[in-house]
């Protein structure tokens, strides 16, 4: 079995049949999302409302909004909400609308890029996981390693289509970034890496704790060896140059200090840790004792720096957000929910097949030498790294299943081989197994629930539930853009569905609007009242069948929210007709 372990093979660094192979599988991959997803792509539905905003943002910048001003000014008008998104995913999706536009319209070109913008990032990830699995193994893995990514769920999710946010590019600076670590020129791959977690940082500060694994790697490599040095320092000087022209390129100038997203307090602190390893680097070979000493001295004094450009950024991102907000709201947003609270299947297919990929890279670590078992190493500490970080954030599994597919790929040719060759059954069960595991980690599950009497079969005639359809419950508004207040979950369909404006939506700069939006129809009716007319509200909805209603009710027993699912709306509210069962909508009086 270790034949099949060839080592870092030269060759171009794009090779035409790594292209050929990887393209076969996304093409198959391509198709099957198409096929299952179409029912969204026709009804131009999205996975979720960031998905939405993200279209919106991108829409609002055609239309002649600033570059550099990413508001969307019809969530709590009229001063409207800042977004902490870049605009740098704003690109592709623009750049293919523009390119359809002249030929169907802008309207058909915004679903055009909803569709083809996360299958283009879907072969950006493929090309990358291939390219690992070219350089490491042979052809054959190569392409089961794309395979076992296009099985990965909790990848996929944020690879098909319709789902244009910005974790599928998330997943690919990440990849960048690991595959430069392969390169053998240090100083060019350390910078190559470093821009990619420039723009993965500038994307989202939650690339942070996997900046800093990286980074971890390329320090341990120097403390290895002192001619190595040169990979953490290109790599701080490239981060730190490559943030500060993004800043530039995507803020302007602007010099206010903000906790959740790339700003001058992040540079300020990368900017002293990237001269201080500089400084270090041109310095004749110290021991281990005094790099370690130097840099946790220029460490300590860019968080020192940090607190006093931004005290406030000591509590966290999130701790300007009102305690309302984010006990009713953010901590029940599934996706960023440890594992321990999600559905068991969820929680399966996000940890096992990273869990396995741990094994197997420290397998081969074990069986190989040199420069390979050093990489395996390393390899190891990252997939153990995006696993912790999986186990506290759900939605950190992508990338966590992205970096599992190359070991992964490996094994389970091994694995095929056993169930090939194999004479002892007992060998071949424990093959299928792991490719169980690995592959399809939910099956178990979803065999002994369907074996299960009370969920072999559906109930019987179960009716369905209503839902809300804001473009047929507002259609009686005209298109004269009102203040709506409605759940957050739904202002995201709102503002794309209709010309209305919302109060609040679930992004979390909207803090205080998320405040007053939940308060509004929980508190009793005089304060509700008083809080509605502050934010100028003309009309208000509710969605019975919405959970968030629920929450509400409960939330405020004899509150507004009360009394409107009741039937018993105060006097100040005048029921408006409208189409849709599923929704009910009053206009402010006076």
């Amino acid at each position: 079995m270790e034949g099949t372990v060839i080592g870092d093979r030269r060759r171009p660094v794009i090779d035409l049949d790594l292209l050929k192979r990887v393209s076969v599988v996304w093409v198959l991959v391509a198709i099957l999302l198409t096929a299952t997803n179409l029912s969204s792509i026709v009804g131009f539905h999205f996975v979720d409302g960031d998905d939405i905003l993200r279209l919106l943002e991108t829409r609002d910048w055609l239309a002649g909004q600033s570059w550099f001003d990413v508001t969307q000014y019809r969530i709590a008008p009229p001063e409207g909400t800042p977004l902490h998104w870049t605009r740098l995913v704003d690109v592709p999706l623009a750049f293919v609308t523009i390119l359809f536009a002249p030929f169907v319209g802008m309207g058909a070109a915004e679903h055009v890029a909803a569709i083809v913008v996360p299958l283009i990032t879907l072969y950006c990830v493929l090309l990358l996981i291939g390219r690992m699995s070219w350089r490491l193994y042979d052809e054959e893995v190569t392409g089961l390693s794309c395979l076992v990514a296009a099985m990965a769920m909790p990848l996929l999710h944020q690879l098909r289509p319709m789902r244009i946010d910005h974790h599928g590019w998330q997943v690919v600076c990440g990849l960048v970034a690991v595959n430069a670590l392969m390169g053998r020129d240090a100083r060019r791959a350390g910078w190559v890496a470093g821009v990619a977690m420039a723009v993965w940082l500038a994307i989202s500060l939650e690339a942070l704790p996997m900046v800093a694994v990286i980074m971890g790697i390329a320090l341990v490599r120097w403390l290895r060896c002192w001619e190595d040095r040169t990979w953490l320092v290109s790599m701080l000087q490239s981060i730190f140059v490559s943030s500060l022209l993004i800043h530039v390129a995507t803020r302007g100038f602007d010099l206010v200090s903000y906790c959740d997203a790339m700003s001058p307090v992040q540079l300020a602190a990368m900017g002293i840790v990237a001269l201080g390893a500089t400084g270090l680097g041109h310095a004749s070979q110290r021991p281990v004792t005094f790099i370690m000493l130097v840099l946790g001295s220029v460490g300590l004094a860019a968080v020192v720096a940090a607190l006093q450009i931004a005290p406030q950024c000591s509590k966290g991102a999130f701790a300007a957000l009102d305690p309302m907000a984010r006990d009713m709201w953010l901590a029940n947003v599934r996706e960023s929910r440890p594992i321990w609270q999600q559905l068991p299947s969820t929680g399966l297919a996000i940890a096992l097949p990273p869990l396995v990929a741990l094994f197997v890279s420290l397998g081969l670590a074990a069986r190989t030498g040199a420069w390979l078992h050093r990489w395996h190493l390393e390899y190891t500490a990252l997939i153990a790294a995006a696993l912790i970080l999986t186990c506290l954030v759900g939605r950190a599994g992508a990338f966590a299943a992205a970096l599992a597919a190359v070991p992964l790929g490996y094994q389970l040719k091994v694995w095929l081989r056993a169930i090939r060759n194999l004479q002892r059954p007992g060998k071949q069960a424990m093959a299928v197994v792991g490719i169980v595991a690995a592959l399809l980690p939910t099956l178990p599950i979803t065999i002994l629930m369907l074996a299960t009497p009370t969920n072999a079969a559906p109930p019987p005639q179960q009716a369905e539930t209503e839902t809300c359809s804001p473009a047929t419950a507002l259609a009686s508004l005209g298109n004269r853009p009102r203040n709506i207040l409605a759940p957050i979950d739904l202002g995201p369909q709102i503002l794309f569905e209709t010309p209305h404006r919302v109060l609040a939506t679930a992004h979390h700069r909207a803090g205080v609007a998320i405040s007053d939006n939940m308060r509004a129809y929980i508190e009793p009716e005089g304060d509700a009242r008083a809080i509605i007319a502050a934010r100028h509200i003309e009309y208000v909805m509710t969605c019975p069948s919405l959970p968030e209603m629920d929450v509400y009710r409960e939330a405020g027993p004899g509150g507004l929210v009360d009394g409107l699912l009741d039937g018993k709306a105060p006097d100040w509210l005048e029921p408006v007709e409208v189409k849709d069962d599923g929704a009910k909508v009053w206009r402010v009086v006076g």
